[in-house]
């Protein structure tokens, strides 16, 4: 642990205090060397890098206190969302999709999942020409895995030991493709069985949004009403759950985990400001729901 003491009023030197051993103190100076060497690269004139490099000359010239110094700092970026990695893309990691366990890696905060696992668990009875035809409309380009990736698949037994190429779709794109071609959820309810209900109206934006009605009595079975299908679902189910998909490809989709669904999901305010007492009720929905992320 490095501990700074202030200089004295005559000096503009920083002095740093430190319990470790030089032998641990060695290993601590590697590790910041291979970090900023990593993450720390300066932009060079008309070089391609990535955002925040500098030059290798410059890290090796600095004194392992300004190194130690740096390495304290927040890494600088110029993206709006950037996400620092753990830099292993060929570390097979899982996530759960459609209540499928599945491999993936995870690349830049977002999970690359294994194309094939993913059409013969989770859309293991759609033809080929259908998921041909919605990955089209939904814009949908899959990347294929490199050579260490696809090691790791094969090793994994999740891809078969002759494939030369492996593609991988992102985990967004695999919830977008199966909104698509799963209608999802169970049957609609009784009229009978509603009647006897409180509702609460709903609504989330996801992939082009849907509206429900919410009755809580119901949780944990599926306790969300489409307003459209009139179908019924889990709000992990639901907050996937569209009739205006969206195949803009200027959209960039990332980032979603139907396991969040308590912040996809409110109340609906398109029609009427929702009370204080319908916000409170969906409140305790999502404290009571069993499993909530919230």
């Amino acid at each position: 642990m490095l501990n700074q003491t202030p200089a004295s009023s005559s000096s503009t030197a920083v002095t740093y205090e430190t319990n470790l051993s030089i032998d641990e103190r060695d290993v601590v100076m590697k590790n910041l060397h291979k970090l900023l060497k990593s993450h720390n690269r300066e932009q060079l004139g008309g070089e391609h890098k990535q955002p925040g490099c500098s030059r290798q000359a410059d890290v090796d010239s600095q004194t392992p206190e300004a190194l130690a110094e740096r390495a304290c700092q927040p890494l600088p970026s110029k993206l709006p969302f950037a996400i620092a990695c753990d830099g292993n893309y060929s570390a097979l990691k899982s996530t759960i999709v459609n209540n499928k366990l599945l491999g993936c890696f995870v690349i830049g905060g977002e999970c690359r999942l294994c194309f094939p696992q993913v059409r013969a668990l989770c859309l293991g009875e759609i033809s080929t020409q259908q998921i041909d035809e919605a990955m089209q409309f939904l814009a949908i380009a899959n990347a294929l895995a490199s050579e260490e990736q696809l090691i790791e698949l094969k090793r994994a037994g999740l891809a078969h030991p002759s494939l030369s190429k492996c593609e991988l779709i992102t985990k967004t794109n695999a919830e977008r493709l199966i909104s698509v071609l799963h209608s999802g959820g169970t049957p609609p309810m009784d009229d009978s069985q509603r009647s006897q209900l409180l509702s609460l109206k709903v609504v989330h934006d996801c992939f082009g949004g849907c509206s429900a009605f919410l009755y809580p009595d119901l949780s944990p079975t599926p306790c969300f009403e489409c307003r459209t299908c009139y179908r019924m679902f889990k709000p992990e189910d639901f907050c996937r759950h569209t009739h205006q998909p969206t195949s803009d490809k200027n959209i960039c989709f990332w980032g979603f985990d139907a396991s969040n669904w308590a912040y996809y999901i409110r109340v609906d305010d398109s029609e009427a400001m929702p009370t204080e007492e319908d916000e409170q009720r969906f409140v305790i929905f999502i404290q009571g729901y069993p499993n909530h992320q919230i």
